[in-house]
């Protein structure tokens, strides 16, 4: 897409807005590369400032003499930027696979099924929650995600917090959209959890007469289940009742529904919470986050490799794929790595298997600490399933027995992706080599 502004002072908004337009457009266009022709002296400096890998705007100035001045503007532009260097969540044109998760969590919110989408650390949990906001726009689905990693944590109450928040991120939402949120407005910023039920009753019935289903996604919920702390019969039941409170939303409303997401299962698979029944309990369906398949992790390398300048060989994708087992932030971490050795003066630019297997030791070691990380997680969160996991290491001749006597913990490991399932045998993924 390519914009002129004829203003001798270009603004952020006309950069927002661009892409705005960009994205409602239906015809086949780049998604995230844009040319602005403005007057503005600076307009190089703002686009340098504005532009982030997944939004890049270009400014239209080059050498209309030479042959290929269009061809340098663009690959001085785009062999500069690392798309595979994402440590925040990704959505939109820089989000790859996930397809089929993304299609049931799709229609659970859309029949009302409250869902816990768990998997091990950056295995891309968030990234599945950001993308299934955007594609729940079409179906006028208003979400706010709300991150537990910042409140207090049990013994500490975070129940107060919680729903302030949420309460002030459903007004903002509800405003930009130039909705109605009276009720919600008229209840204390701290409401009590019967008082924040109450006013999400009303809005919801508010929002049915206006064809809008509302969503509520709270990820790192790990936090409110704490390693250390009783989750069955500690003395915490606030937390039980905010999570029956919204339940009961959902059974008395037509369009609410909340999503849970973190790498711990224990708040859905518990049958007592903090001191009370669990309302979640053999009612809301667990969803997990494993590694990439190896063809939507080819996608991923080839789709952004290009947009950057890069070819592929089919080699080089195998071996990102063998080294990293799929577990997507190690995957685009190792492409990364790799990007970053390649030259940037040169017209058509490649990654082989011998580029990858080249930089794969110092990688490896550079990673070490977040794969252990990674396993630490599972026996804080999963010490059961950690002590199976460390006889396994140990004794690799006895997995299959071990699989047999703890049928529920290897269950959970395959889940994780940490033990994988290859002509029917079990064997420990890639990630424990890694640690």
């Amino acid at each position: 897409m390519v914009l002129y502004t004829p203003y001798p002072d270009l603004q952020i908004r006309t950069y927002e807005a661009a892409f705005e337009e960009l994205r409602s457009l239906k015809r086949n266009v780049t998604p995230d590369v844009i040319f602005i022709w403005s007057r503005d002296h600076r307009a190089q400096l703002k686009l340098d400032d504005w532009s982030v890998p997944g939004r890049l705007a270009i400014p239209w100035a080059f050498d209309e003499e030479n042959p290929v001045g269009l061809v340098s503007l663009l690959r001085e532009h785009l062999h500069a930027r690392d798309l595979f260097n994402e440590t925040t969540p990704v959505s939109g044109a820089t989000f790859f696979g996930r397809k089929t998760l993304l299609q049931t969590l799709r229609e659970d919110v859309l029949s009302q099924s409250v869902s816990g989408i768990f998997g091990l650390r950056k295995a891309g949990k968030t990234s599945v929650l950001y993308e299934l906001r955007e594609n729940l726009v079409a179906d006028n689905v208003i979400s706010v995600l709300i991150d537990l990693e910042s409140y207090p944590s049990p013994p500490e109450d975070p129940v107060d917090d919680i729903l302030a928040d949420v309460r002030a991120r459903l007004l903002d939402e509800l405003r930009r959209r130039k909705l109605s949120a009276s009720k919600l407005a008229q209840i204390p910023e701290y409401p009590s959890i019967q008082q924040f039920k109450s006013a999400l009753q009303t809005l919801a019935r508010k929002l049915e007469q206006d064809d809008y289903r509302l969503l509520i996604m709270l990820d790192e919920i790990e936090y409110l289940t704490p390693a250390g702390v009783d989750v069955a019969e500690g003395p915490m039941p606030r937390i039980s009742q905010l999570l029956a409170a919204l339940r009961g939303v959902v059974q008395e409303s037509s369009n609410f529904t909340f999503l849970l997401s973190g790498l711990t299962s224990a708040i859905l698979e518990s049958g007592r919470l903090y001191g009370r029944p669990n309302p979640l309990f053999s009612w809301a369906k667990l969803r997990y986050v494993g590694p990439l398949e190896s063809g939507e992790a080819d996608r991923l390398a080839t789709n952004l490799g290009a947009r950057m300048g890069i070819a592929i060989d089919p080699g080089a994708l195998s071996s990102f794929y063998e080294a990293s087992g799929g577990h997507a932030y190690l995957y685009r971490n190792l492409a990364s790595t790799v990007v970053a050795s390649l030259p940037m003066d040169v017209m058509q630019r490649r990654i082989t298997r011998a580029t990858v297997l080249r930089h794969f030791e110092d990688w490896s070691i550079a990673v070490r600490g977040h794969v252990r990380e990674m396993l630490d997680h599972v026996d804080r969160y999963y010490p059961n399933e950690g002590v199976v996991l460390t006889l396994m290491r140990e004794h690799p001749a006895e997995m299959a027995e071990l699989v047999k006597e703890e049928p529920e913990a290897a269950r959970r490991l395959r889940n994780l992706g940490i033990l994988q399932t290859a002509d029917g045998i079990d064997e420990l993924s890639v990630l424990l080599e890694l640690a």
